[in-house]
């Protein structure tokens, strides 16, 4: 029997309330794969989870997960046979391995699901983990059309389940430190923001395939999904951030960091007027259909107080001299002083004389940062102490803790979809060369600009 003759008779199984595994060398049969419900945790539980999408994301988000105590890995999917090794390599042979994530749902010992597949892919499977009783961390954009969102919102809300969007840097130090100034005043009243991406152009016509990388090893229709259908094609596969059918170009992928720790720092709920352009403009090659320059602007209005701002985002694919990389380090300007917003560090600089026990904000930042730094009367730095573990790490301690100690997350799903629906806006302004006006309570489109 093959192995997708094996998988079709799996899913028409479940169905009917049996259970037929897909077998082989590679893959390995958990002694109780059954569906069940959401299994009883409590602060000591150890919480067990799998990976579904082992790319760079998904390996980087499970090594992370790993390093908060109390926590194991116990299955893994991707459609790659490869990256299947890879995970039995890396984190053990004792590993469930498919390709289906159907089977992951289905197990009874999996208490969340990591989802770092492609982002078409983000809002189906989130679905269904939650029916299936699994908590999900879910990569961002948590959706890759608008009209997913409210449906996502719906099923965990159903559910009760803990669901937190993948932007690593939400429980950053950085982002603690400029919340907490901002609510001071410090800074007077935000107007803009901004943060720019920029990375060095590679060569043109470059892509080779690796030998491996075939219809054989690669679950070709599983990948397209509710994408259209094509014949296979590699660099769709492994570069499926270039097209528009599995990602959400350069502003789902990038432009969404820092518009969730915007979102969060300013308590802003999502901006009322969004304007994109941009284009290909070096990757002419057919590589991809997605624009390799973008520049977004974010009109958002005043929301308790701090003030009614712009955020500009801009990337630029082909700048090999800037250097920046605004999920890590964007600038907030207001009315009194500016804020340079890194993960570790922040710089904050004042246009008057501020009394040093006024930027003492150890006890309302809480710990792991070190007392303010003073440069000069007009200029502190913050920075995380010694031997933090960084954003990336306490994103998920705090997903894990919500799990444990039914705790509120730093980024749940009602959060996860309003800081990806502006990435999503945005795509639509750049392909209508118009403005975009969003209702960020509704989650609807008012008007386009005519």
């Amino acid at each position: 029997m093959d192995k997708q003759t094996t998988r079709r008779k799996f899913i028409k199984n479940m169905a009917l309330g049996t259970v037929t595994l897909y077998t082989s060398p590679l893959f390995s049969t958990p002694s109780d794969f059954i569906r069940s419900g959401k299994a009883a945790i409590n602060a000591n539980s150890m919480i067990q989870i799998a990976l579904i999408g082992k790319g760079g994301m998904g390996t980087s988000d499970t090594r992370t997960a790993l390093s908060v105590g109390g926590v194991k890995l116990v299955a893994v999917c991707d459609l790659y046979d490869k990256r299947l090794e890879e995970a039995k390599r890396q984190w053990g042979n004792e590993l469930f391995l498919t390709k289906d994530y159907r089977e992951i749902l289905a197990m009874k010992q999996v208490d969340a699901v990591i989802i770092a597949t492609p982002d078409h892919w983000h809002q189906p499977i989130a679905i269904e983990a939650m029916n299936a009783g699994k908590h999900v961390y879910c990569e961002k954009p948590v959706i890759h059309q608008l009209n997913e969102g409210k449906k996502l919102i719906e099923v965990r809300n159903r559910n009760q389940s803990f669901f937190q969007i993948g932007s690593q840097g939400m429980a950053s130090v950085g982002n603690k430190v400029a919340r907490v100034l901002i609510q001071n005043g410090i800074i007077g009243k935000v107007n803009r923001i901004d943060g720019q991406f920029t990375g060095a152009p590679g060569r043109l016509n470059s892509f080779v395939a690796p030998d491996d990388a075939n219809p054989q090893t690669i679950w070709w229709d599983r990948f397209l999904g509710n994408a259209p259908k094509r014949a296979f094609d590699a660099q769709r596969f492994l570069a499926w951030r270039n097209w528009k059918d599995y990602g959400t170009t350069i502003a789902g992928d990038l432009f969404v960091h820092v518009i969730s720790s915007v979102h969060y720092i300013m308590d802003a709920v999502g901006p009322d007027k969004v304007y994109t352009t941009g284009g290909i403009h070096h990757y002419t090659d057919g590589s991809r259909d997605t624009p390799d320059i973008m520049l977004g602007y974010f009109d958002y209005p005043d929301r308790n107080n701090a003030g009614a701002f712009t955020l500009s985002l801009g990337a630029n694919y082909v700048d090999g001299i800037s250097k920046k990389w605004g999920s890590t380090s964007f600038m907030i300007t207001g009315s009194l002083g500016t804020l340079e917003v890194g993960w570790n560090e922040v710089i904050l600089k004042t246009t008057y004389d501020l009394e040093e026990r006024k930027a003492e904000i150890q006890d309302q930042v809480g710990e792991y940062i070190q007392k303010a730094e003073r440069i000069t009367p007009r200029e502190f730095v913050y920075r995380a102490v010694e031997g933090y573990r960084g954003g990336h790490h306490h994103h998920f301690l705090n997903f894990f803790n919500g799990i444990r100690n039914n705790t509120p997350l730093t980024a749940d799903v009602l959060f996860g979809v309003r800081s990806s629906a502006p990435a999503l806006l945005s795509n639509e302004s750049c392909q209508r060369n118009q403005a975009v006006y969003w209702d960020a309570e509704e989650l609807t489109i008012k008007k386009h600009y005519q």
